[in-house]
């Protein structure tokens, strides 16, 4: 039995692994390896296209790595290119108080949706809350655009009969169509 969950788990890995296009693990940052991504149409091609977030191999709170979020787009060819970079978008290891705010909830990650895409932060130990920042493709500026940051946090309840959340105000950063940024140039600060 403990032959065939061990088989089953390489052979989980192994079909991961011949997902994943060798042409962009070629196109990684040199000192990088994958730590997350998602596969979604992010232009207007109708191709497959890759986010991919990298970071160093030792990547925690006490020793955080950049994670640089890698957009990949699909040639027609078949290949893949890299598009645009943003290394500050993706929040790092120490940047969620005492969790990671990208990798310790079920929540967190990427999504992709008809060109849009969402970095999705969340903690929920000690503190508690999420940040999610949307960007979608512009066709015209052939990029990908700032849409909206939607950041949430909440706190237990110490009154015995009030519910057992309190919600903060939902915080909602729109993009402004006069000053747009592009994925590129987004930064947390802003």
């Amino acid at each position: 039995m403990k032959y065939l969950f061990v088989l089953a788990l390489f052979a989980s890995g192994a079909l991961r692994a011949a997902e994943f296009p060798a042409n962009i693990v070629r196109l990684i940052p040199k000192g990088y390896e994958v730590l997350s991504y998602a596969v979604g149409q992010l232009n207007d091609d109708n191709l497959q296209d890759y986010l991919v977030v990298v970071h160093h191999p030792v990547d925690t709170r006490l020793q955080p790595s950049l994670r640089p979020l890698l957009i990949f787009t699909q040639n027609p060819d078949g290949t893949f290119r890299l598009a645009t970079r943003n290394d500050t978008l993706v929040m790092r290891a120490d940047e969620g108080g005492q969790c990671d705010p990208f990798t310790d909830s079920e929540d967190n990650g990427l999504a992709i949706k008809d060109r849009y895409f969402t970095v999705q932060h969340s903690v929920a130990c000690g503190q508690h809350w999420t940040d999610y920042i949307t960007f979608h493709y512009d066709e015209k500026r052939h990029d990908w655009l700032f849409h909206k940051e939607i950041v949430q946090s909440w706190h237990l309840n110490s009154d015995p009969g009030g519910d057992a959340l309190e919600l903060d105000p939902v915080h909602v950063t729109k993009a402004n169509s006069k000053h747009p940024i592009t994925f590129e140039a987004w930064r947390r600060d802003q």
